[in-house]
């Protein structure tokens, strides 16, 4: 019994030692945080300049569950979880100034800050949160993707589709 104690001591102070050093790693980045509005017409200027050519500005990066990116996520974003980061990390940008918008679930953004600490700890230093969440970003109809995924939730009728 003493020695589960103990143990779990020096696990919750191993664990607020590794906070302190993520936020601190994270507090000297250059981190900004933007609302719907804002991700949308980012978004959209993005599309624009990939049909004309250009070079994107920035990379959507979702650090949802890859579960929860195959369900549904907003149109352009990459998966990259949270939990998954070093795995999946070659996915990123060489270019460590490039904007990156990361987004998780919800308006406590708790996934995202973790992803985005990582980021930092990475030298990367133009890291956006979106700071809604995707929640918001579906309760405001806002385009998502794969698109085959929002046609199953649909019946086909002479008038056209119509939600089920």
């Amino acid at each position: 019994m003493r020695k589960t104690k103990i143990a779990s001591q020096t696990l919750f102070v191993l664990f607020a030692i590794t906070i302190v050093f993520v936020s601190k790693s994270f507090a000297g980045s250059d981190c900004k945080s933007i609302d719907t509005a804002q991700l949308h017409s980012m978004i959209v200027d993005n599309a624009y300049r990939l049909e004309g050519g250009r070079e994107k500005q920035f990379t959507v990066i979702d650090a949802r569950t890859k579960e929860e990116y195959n369900e549904a996520h907003i149109f352009s974003a990459i998966s990259i979880p949270e939990k998954d980061f070093e795995k999946f990390m070659t996915l990123l940008p060489k270019d460590k100034s490039v904007q990156l918008v990361v987004y998780c679930n919800d308006i406590k953004f708790g996934a995202s800050l973790k992803w985005a600490s990582k980021a930092a700890v990475h030298g990367y230093t133009n890291i956006v949160i979106y700071s809604e969440g995707f929640s918001a970003w579906t309760a405001q109809h806002m385009p998502t993707a794969p698109l085959a995924h929002q046609r199953s939730e649909s019946v086909s009728t002479e008038q056209g589709m119509i939600p089920k």
